[in-house]
């Protein structure tokens, strides 16, 4: 088999594509990778688009990757606007499609998940920054106004990313963010490396048969947990005039460009400002039909592309302008992402909502606004930053404090410094004299054991319960898995820890006091809820160094910076010759134990 673009082998490659609005929901799977392709500069998109041709002629699927830049490429006032070795296209190809429905989807997930290990089967968002702060947002949005005002444009949409840390594997992070974030055309393609988790809403361009299908997106307002202000919230956003005249303007721009593809009167808009209900916002949409339509994939779209949602109007100023103020490419995001069927038809979304992610644990999230006249940049950037909100988890930091009979905390000192530190690391609002006076407010009714848990936005609860007695003989076992000391998680006490709770009780059941972890080198590194200490000989107590992946404990620091304790890197074989071998925390203190 001979294609017009060479083929990179991607063997481990797969593409999932939901369709949440057929009925049923479904979903299909594209899987035995047999290459995959990629478009660097304009001269190579011809036959890229030949490759893809044949490829379908030949029975194959395609999962396709567009990106925005590819807009730029097909418009010849544009390219000298494209960087170097910039990507503009990706497809992979595959022999095997399989439509997976209920049970079977389900069971798709299952099997996947099922094969990783504990500490990788949690996935999220452990932190993500907007790159753009409200100063510069707003200066580009002014720039935009001034433009507007001048007459140069109508609308153009603003867009900037957040880079953050992921923990867990990308099959976690695409399976949590699923069960919280519907998704009416979500995307999970790997390519053998890293990967494109897309929960978007909004459909760029699907074609059955001779007829194209398009539902931009534009307008947005956020949700509210008072089910009287959501319905206002939702009414409100249906009855706009300013998101009204955006999504029309949008509309008007695609419907012009599908009557590009089709005789005069072959295009029809065919619902106008419906409003759809996602987790965290309401977004405003318009469907738009057009047929009959007999273009390829490459004609379709040099017609449409990029989405005119995404753009603003006139689609090439605004183009122009965003490529001014944005200042670098915006890649996957805002392209196109969807799959190509052997007999021509294909559905492709509009990748907002989108996150990349790297095996490294790196991630990027981009958002974005369509400006107008009347738009205010403050609002415009915190609506930017409520579209980023469906990724982030309801993470929260915890802290277990001893509380002794007579109402004092023993290294309280050492936890509000751990709290704040992980707090300054994560980007949470840590109001720390509000937690001091709060925790003092306790009362003083015997020994506690007292949770503190902080909320990224500052938001806390304390509470507490009597501190259970010790074990009289405390026993550790070795960990039925092995911890990956890369995890960005193990260097803050959060409540993404469900390993550590599934192990420790599993521990607790089986009548024992705690559980050790090894890490993926086969150094030890820490218990479920407690570090470890070895006294080896007559010096200081040893304990595994930070780097093997472990919890900074509260008790851990006081010791080290007090000369008992001192960092080592120790493995199994150091339990054995051990003196003593002690768990340690903050809530019980050394702990000797026996190791079975």
């Amino acid at each position: 088999m001979s294609f017009a673009a060479p083929l990179v082998r991607a063997s481990t490659a797969f593409a999932l594509f939901e369709d949440n609005v057929a009925q049923p929901a479904h979903a299909r799977w594209l899987h035995n990778c047999i290459g995959h392709l990629r478009a660097d500069h304009p001269e190579q998109l011809p036959a890229c688009f030949a490759t893809l041709d044949a490829a379908r002629a030949q029975g194959h699927w395609v999962a396709l990757a567009a990106h925005y830049e590819l807009g730029l490429a097909f418009e010849p006032v544009l390219q000298p606007n494209l960087g170097a070795d910039q990507p503009l296209l990706r497809a992979w190809i595959f022999t095997e499609a399989s439509s997976l429905a209920g049970d079977a989807l389900e069971s798709w997930w299952q099997t996947r998940l099922d094969a990783l290990s504990p500490q990788a089967r949690e996935g999220g968002l452990l932190t993500l920054y907007p790159t753009w702060d409200e100063s510069r947002h707003a200066s580009a949005c002014h720039r935009i106004l001034d433009w507007i005002k001048a007459g140069d444009c109508y609308q153009v949409n603003l867009t900037f990313p957040l880079h953050g840390r992921h923990y867990g594997h990308p099959l976690a992070v695409a399976h949590a963010l699923r069960a919280t974030q519907g998704s009416a055309h979500g995307a999970l393609i790997h390519d053998g490396q890293d990967w494109i988790l897309s929960r978007s809403p909004e459909l760029f361009i699907t074609r059955c048969g001779e007829r194209l299908k398009a539902r931009p997106m534009k307008g947005t307002a956020a949700r509210s947990p008072d089910p009287v202000e959501d319905a206002a919230r939702a009414q409100a956003l249906a009855t706009s005039p300013k998101d009204q005249a955006e999504n029309l303007m949008i509309v008007d721009l695609i419907r012009n460009d599908l009557g590009r593809l089709t005789a005069p009167g072959g295009v029809e808009v065919t619902s106008l400002f419906s409003v759809e209900r996602y987790a965290s916002v309401y977004q405003l949409t318009s469907s738009i039909e057009a047929a009959p339509v007999r273009a390829g994939l490459e004609e379709t779209l040099r017609a449409l592309f990029p989405c005119g949602s995404v753009t603003g109007a006139p689609k090439i100023r605004a183009m122009q302008i965003i490529d001014t103020l944005e200042g670098a490419p915006r890649g996957i995001y805002c392209g196109g992402l969807g799959w190509i069927a052997p007999d021509g038809d294909f559905s492709l979304n509009v990748p907002i909502r989108t996150l990349l992610l790297t095996q490294q644990g790196n991630c990027r999230l981009d958002v974005g606004s369509g400006i107008v006249a009347d738009s205010n940049p403050t609002d415009e950037y915190r609506e930017c930053l409520t579209k980023a909100r469906f990724a982030m988890p309801d993470l929260h930091l915890i802290e277990t404090l001893r509380r002794e009979a007579d109402g004092c905390y023993p290294l309280l000192a050492g936890h509000l410094a751990r709290l704040a530190a992980s707090a300054a690391k994560l980007g949470f609002i840590c109001p720390q004299p509000a937690i001091r006076a709060a925790l003092m407010q306790e009362p003083a009714e015997g020994l506690l054991r007292v949770r503190l848990q902080l909320w990224r936005d500052g938001r806390f609860v304390i509470t507490s319960r009597p501190l259970d007695p010790q074990p009289v003989q405390p026993r550790i076992t070795p960990a039925g898995f092995t911890l990956d000391s890369t995890d960005p998680r193990l260097h803050h006490k959060t409540s993404a820890r469900r390993f550590y709770d599934e192990a420790l009780q599993q521990a607790l059941e089986a009548g024992l006091y705690d559980v050790l972890f090894c890490n993926e080198h086969g150094a030890l590194c820490e218990g479920a809820r407690s570090n470890l200490f070895l006294s080896i000989d007559d010096g200081p107590l040893l304990t595994p160094a930070s780097d093997a992946g472990l919890l900074p404990g509260v008790l851990r620091a006081d010791l080290l910076a007090r000369g008992l304790a001192r960092e080592a890197m120790l493995t199994p074989a150091d339990l054995v010759r051990a003196r003593h071998i002690y768990m340690g925390n903050a809530l019980r203190g050394l702990v000797k134990v026996t190791l079975v």
